[in-house]
């Protein structure tokens, strides 16, 4: 299933962080389907590629992805990108200080431009904006080797929470037009017992279904998955030691720019 997929033009990331939120989205429809119409299991297969050959998984993990990104816009420097760039601030505590002073030693030996906590006191807005610039000169150092690091599977693990938050009020909302149409096919259609008490279970587990939803699947969620992933991403701070601030030490900044400029894989989430 996997090779269909990709074959399609949905790699590693696009699976697991766009398509699977939306298909988790609808799972209670896709249960509740397969128990009233039990024929639907023998060309489940059949069904899936013809979604497939009209676009429809692709236009889902897009509609996914632009859910996420509008759920990340709204939380600002809660998650993503302005997230990391917070925790490189003096004013943010969650990275210890001697930790964080590795950090900035190393960004401003590659060229880029912290400012100091006097600075920052004076002008945060440029303090962040700095930060920021420096997190996003280090996301492209750290592309060639993304796909077969941590840092991936972080870039993965948050791209697939944040794209559920997005998704959450659909979910809901689907979740309890499912339920009760699950309900009223129980209290009007007969059934023998066993297949009574099979879809009542089915009914419990989409009402635990929604609790995952309204509980789990929080702005706290989102904004663990991307500490986590900040913190993965500043260890490449520890991984080879500051270079000299001179001319060699540009020189050899600008090229590894050039390279991995030219070596484009860590996905965007």
């Amino acid at each position: 299933m996997t090779d269909f997929l990709r074959s399609i033009g949905l790699d590693r990331y696009d699976l697991n962080a766009r398509l699977r939120p939306a298909l988790f989205v609808l799972l209670p429809v896709l249960v509740t389907a397969l128990f009233w119409i039990p024929e639907a299991r023998s060309f489940a297969g059949g069904i899936i590629s013809f979604l497939s050959a009209c676009g429809v998984l692709y236009f889902l993990s897009q509609a996914a992805r632009q859910r996420g990104r509008a759920v990340e816009r709204k939380l600002g420097d809660r998650v993503g990108r302005a997230h990391s760039a917070r925790l490189l601030t003096h004013t943010d505590d969650t990275i210890n200080i001697e930790t964080k002073t590795r950090y900035h030693g190393y960004l401003r030996s590659h060229g880029r431009s912290i400012s100091t906590p006097e600075e920052e006191v004076a002008n945060p807005r440029e303090a962040h904006a700095r930060a920021r610039s420096a997190v996003d000169w280090l996301l492209e150092h750290t592309r060639p080797s993304s796909k077969t690091s941590l840092l991936f599977d972080e870039n993965i693990a948050y791209g697939f929470r944040r794209n559920l938050l997005g998704m959450k009020p659909i979910a809901i909302v689907l979740c309890l037009l499912v339920l009760a149409a699950h309900a009223a096919l129980l209290w009007l259609r007969p059934l023998d017992q066993e297949t009574l008490w099979t879809g009542a279970i089915l009914a419990v587990s989409f009402l635990v279904f929604i609790s995952l939803w309204v509980f789990l699947v929080t702005k706290d969620f989102v904004e663990d998955a991307s500490e986590a992933y900040a913190l993965r991403l500043f260890s490449f701070c520890e991984s080879d030691p500051p270079k000299p601030t001179g001319s060699k030490g540009k020189s050899t900044s600008r090229r590894s720019n050039t390279s991995n400029a030219a070596t484009d894989t860590q996905p965007t989430t």
